[in-house]
């Protein structure tokens, strides 16, 4: 559960309400009483066609840049929003007792460098929260991180099950050369794609929601019955992802995993499973609303019906991603066609369903016709909810199973920022942290004009910095010196 912060009142189950301006009930009863056109303004609407369908989609497509530039604005904004929080920056403010993702891109040494290896750009001398669920900049790094874990143990496990059919034909075919389909992955793997959903209206907080939700998950997927059900349907493991919207009907925390089977199911194992699995998790939400109560003291009705608990779509071969997900648009700034991978890990990038937004988009002003006031204390709520929390997870042992590291999100994080190439051009950190605070699409245009190598373009946008030449670029590659030992003397002052 997470740990209540200043400003916040918190009910005795721990479950907090929003900040001062509004109840929550109140305020999700508000955004429910706007005219639909309005929300349907701010996100997309349900797509009609087969289950795949009923889940949520990728937004229209933008550039690289522009999604850049939408992410650096959004990090401005939910600092801005948790500085006020904390207090403000009034006199004796201490900005190390901001929240981790509000102290994103703050400067660490007096210099702030902009490197590049031709292609991506970054920034040098800047700390990283590493925050999957509420810093819009490392969530995007995180999670296509996370997509890339997945589509990696997709793979392997393709060739292991290829390797195994290989080696039994071999050992009952001595002599006699490998059939063509045993010789490549491509067909190999089955794979189940689904969605956990549950009960939920404008009276419930989020972190009520989100406990039950994961609870519920953890009951599921432990015990007995769970072991049986493994064997019995082949479940060699899964991955767990949790997708957070938010709309007329309040929050809606769900679920989306992928669970790898070592053998193919026939019609009967598959709707056997299916009303499995629905009854299970049914069971077990019920098993932990009856510890949530309402003001009058009647429990939260959470559990979902027979419709909407459950999505499941089973899916064959390496590249089941892509037919998995088809009714995706192209995911922003990633080219090709969405794979499986992307459609568990890449939560930040998606609109909802029936005019409800990503949590993000809250951070944008106008989102469903909400006053500021009332988008703060929304993201206040989502950002107190998700504190501690696991986004995404694996079964035990599936990761060292598939060959793949076990990294904790700010390890993903630093391991991903850590870009071969040189630093071109470094600026002081007094006219970084300006330029980060008060027009923080500026350092999108500055990383956008590094990858061009444009450094005239660079020092434009961040003026009073250097650029650097290749002797000077050479000694900081090599650890030779800092970006900031290149600055005027007069230019490092705070």
């Amino acid at each position: 559960m997470s740990v209540p912060t200043q400003g916040t009142k918190w009910n005795p189950m721990g479950v907090p309400s929003p900040s001062q301006h509004q109840t929550a009930e109140r305020l999700h009863a508000a955004v429910a009483a706007k005219p639909q056109g309005v929300a349907a303004e701010a996100a997309s609407g349900a797509r009609s066609g087969p289950p795949w369908e009923k889940t949520n989609k990728i937004t229209p497509s933008l550039s690289r840049t522009d999604l850049r530039r939408l992410a650096y604005g959004r990090r401005a904004e939910s600092r801005k929003i948790l500085v006020r929080h904390a207090g403000g920056e009034t006199l004796g403010f201490e900005p190390i007792k901001l929240p981790r993702c509000a102290r994103c891109g703050q400067p660490v040494d007096t210099g702030v460098g902009v490197m590049t290896n031709g292609e991506k750009a970054r920034f040098t001398g800047t700390m990283l929260c590493g925050s999957i669920w509420a810093c819009p900049t490392c969530s995007a790094i995180i999670r296509h991180e996370r997509a890339h874990e997945v589509a990696l143990a997709i793979g392997n496990h393709a060739e292991k099950l290829r390797k195994a059919a290989a080696d039994q034909w071999q050992a009952e075919h001595e002599g006699q050369r490998l059939p063509p389909e045993l010789m490549v992955s491509d067909s190999f793997g089955n794979y189940i794609f689904g969605t956990l959903t549950l009960r939920h209206d404008r009276t419930m907080p989020l972190a009520m929601t989100l406990d039950a939700i994961l609870k519920g998950w953890t009951k599921m997927i432990n015990g007995s019955p769970w072991q049986r059900a493994s064997e019995r349907w082949k479940i060699r493991g899964f991955v767990r992802a949790i997708e957070i919207t938010y709309g007329v009907n309040g929050w809606h925390p769900h679920i989306h995993f992928v669970m790898f089977l070592d053998g193919d199911l026939d019609d009967g194992q598959r709707e056997a499973m299916q009303q499995w699995l629905l009854d299970r998790w049914k069971t077990m939400v019920k098993r932990v609303a009856k510890a949530y109560k309402k003001k009058d003291g009647n429990p939260y009705n959470v559990a979902p019906n027979d419709e909407h608990g459950i999505d499941l779509q089973f899916k064959s071969g390496k590249d089941a991603g892509t037919a998995a997900a088809e009714y995706i648009t192209k995911i922003q700034g990633d080219k090709g066609g969405v794979t499986l991978a992307q459609e568990i890990a890449r939560g930040d990038i998606k609109n909802g369903r029936m005019g409800s937004v990503n949590p993000f988009q809250l951070l944008d002003s106008g989102c469903l016709g909400l006053s500021d006031f009332q988008r703060e204390d929304l993201w206040l709520e989502y950002w107190q909810a998700t504190l501690r929390r696991r986004c995404i997870t694996w079964s035990r042992g599936l990761k060292e199973d598939m060959e793949v590291e076990e990294l904790e999100d700010e390890e993903l994080a630093e391991k991903a920022d850590e870009l071969p190439g040189l630093v071109g051009y470094v600026v002081p950190n007094r006219v970084y942290k300006d330029i980060r605070k008060s027009a923080p699409e500026t350092l999108a245009d500055a990383l956008d004009a590094a990858e061009r190598e444009d450094w005239q373009e660079v020092a434009r946008l961040l003026p009073g910095g250097v650029i650097l030449t290749d002797e000077q670029q050479d000694a900081i590659a090599d650890g030779e010196a800092k970006p900031g030992d290149y600055l005027p003397t007069m230019s490092v002052m705070v």
